[in-house]
């Protein structure tokens, strides 16, 4: 059963991970517009900053989405009985 339990709770994290993932992306996309909304002068250097530090952000999480993922995958195939090698 603890199994099963540690499974579930990977694909809770999945889940929030792809939500923090997906609205790093539209938090992005919405810089990115407003590139081209704002009317006046727009102070490229910082909006650069911005942008960068929000990729890595998202980045981050992406590598984590990518371990929980093989973490999952991993529980799946213990839970299947199949052989794993370390």
């Amino acid at each position: 059963m603890q199994n099963r339990s540690n499974y579930e709770s990977l694909v809770k994290s999945e889940d929030t991970l792809v939500n923090r993932i997906e609205t790093c992306s539209e938090t992005i996309d919405a810089v990115l517009q407003m590139l081209f909304k704002k009317d006046g002068p727009i102070h490229l250097p910082t909006v650069r900053e911005i942008a960068a530090a929000m990729h890595e952000v998202q980045v981050k999480l992406e590598r984590e989405l990518l371990l929980v993922r093989i973490e999952k995958r991993l529980a799946a195939r213990y839970m299947d009985s199949k052989p794993i090698v370390d």
